[in-house]
């Protein structure tokens, strides 16, 4: 596996507001042609081609401008790829740009040595082969659990990091048992993770099996993409501009914790049953059974209703009487939750790991080799139901 450090990229901030400058000084120079003229020179003249972007931006016609940039670029002018780059990840995304500069790439309209290690890093295009490593982190007492962290931009990469660095300063998380592995980088064009920022974010996470068959974690964070995170399946995503508050947040879905919010409907209908207890929530006033799973005195709680079960006609109960990070993320996480997740870490096996979802995978795509290959990966967790799995075969129903 090839190792490449790209932490002393600088930071790639946004660079647009001087790029439109410069274009539109250069846009107000005489172009010593008529407009006709000049679309039929821009056809095989790089410098008429970013002369014809330059007008087309001042009229902010961006779709024309972009075209012509892209021209001079397939002519050889790099500085006229770089606003192109630039120009088309305002208009398009940054994925829709890393595909289309790959594709040129391939088919040799652009030269490698145009385009610099910035450029790629800054699209998600790494020279080597993925899963390039970062420093992780290993926790003083130990990994009850592991996660492994994986980026496909640069700016997830420096985000990242940041991250990581923030959680061993947080007096909170540092308490917990948990490492991260080096941070693995995979090409945004394989993960293809969404940019829309107001739905959930999703990536091609089958595109990560052979990380996943490694077995030496079981849990990932992706955070790649834009749009609201998640937790499901074994996977933590995390868009790339993430703050420490939206992983806490996120983390304390990992062991089990609920949203102290109203779920959705599909989502209430599957959490809010009867008698559930979960480590911050109550479902019904029945605090009893709670006490004794946790092993709290009865002053320990203070039983308070939330809005979680509003879809359903049960009612939820939170265990704090302060509104916390699981009613919205940026707020303080109570000592009695982390007390409660030092608790579940000692019990990790209970926590469902990728790999059991990465066979619910190759069971949809009838791989029967990989759904043994990972559904033994999650046995040796000592996750239950993949050992009931094993034992019964594929046709077992907690298989599917």
């Amino acid at each position: 596996m090839t190792s490449r450090n790209y932490r002393y990229l600088p930071n790639i901030k946004s660079r647009l507001a001087g790029f439109f400058a410069f274009i539109l000084l250069s846009a107000c120079q005489p172009a010593g042609e008529s407009e006709a003229g000049l679309i039929k020179l821009a056809q095989t003249d790089a410098v008429a081609a970013s002369q014809l972007a330059s007008m087309r931006l001042a009229n902010t016609e961006y779709d024309a401008a972009l075209y012509w940039f892209r021209q001079a670029a397939l002519l050889g002018d790099s500085q006229a790829l770089a606003h192109a780059l630039q120009l088309q990840q305002r208009q398009q995304g940054r994925l829709a740009t890393a595909q289309w500069l790959q594709q040129q790439l391939a088919a040799g309209d652009i030269s490698a040595s145009t385009v610099s290690l910035t450029q790629r890093a800054e699209l998600g295009l790494w020279p080597d082969k993925p899963f390039k490593q970062e420093p992780g982190y290993q926790h003083a007492q130990g990994c009850k659990l592991t996660l492994q962290p994986v980026a496909s931009q640069q700016g997830g990469v420096t985000r990242w990091l940041e991250l990581q660095q923030q959680w061993q300063n947080d007096k909170q998380l540092a308490q917990l048992p948990v490492c991260f592995l080096p941070l693995a980088t995979v090409n945004s064009t394989v993960l293809a993770c969404t940019e829309q920022s107001d739905t959930l974010l999703q990536c091609q996470y089958q595109m990560l099996d052979s990380l996943v068959a490694q077995g030496t974690f079981s849990q990932l964070v992706v955070i790649a993409g834009r749009g609201k995170a998640s937790y499901n399946n074994g996977i933590l995503q995390l868009p790339d501009n993430a703050s420490l508050a939206l992983l806490r947040h996120e983390f304390m879905h990992v062991l089990g914790f609920i949203d102290e919010y109203e779920l959705s409907y599909a989502a209430a209908q599957q959490l809010c049953q009867p008698g559930h207890i979960y480590p911050n929530v109550i479902i019904g006033e029945d605090s009893r059974r709670y006490k004794q799973r946790w092993a709290l005195a009865g002053d320990a709680i203070s039983l308070t209703a939330v809005d979680t079960c509003q879809q359903t006609a049960q009612q939820a109960y939170r265990i704090s009487h302060d509104n916390n990070l699981m009613r919205s993320y940026e707020l303080a996480l109570p000592p009695i939750y982390v007390a409660l997740a030092q608790q579940i870490l000692q019990q990790p096996e209970r926590l469902m790991p990728v790999q059991y979802y990465f066979a619910y995978l190759a069971r949809q795509q009838q791989n029967w080799s990989q759904w043994q290959r990972h559904m033994q990966l999650a046995a040796d967790w000592g996750y239950i139901d993949a050992s009931k799995a094993l034992a019964l075969g594929g046709d077992s129903a907690s298989a599917r």
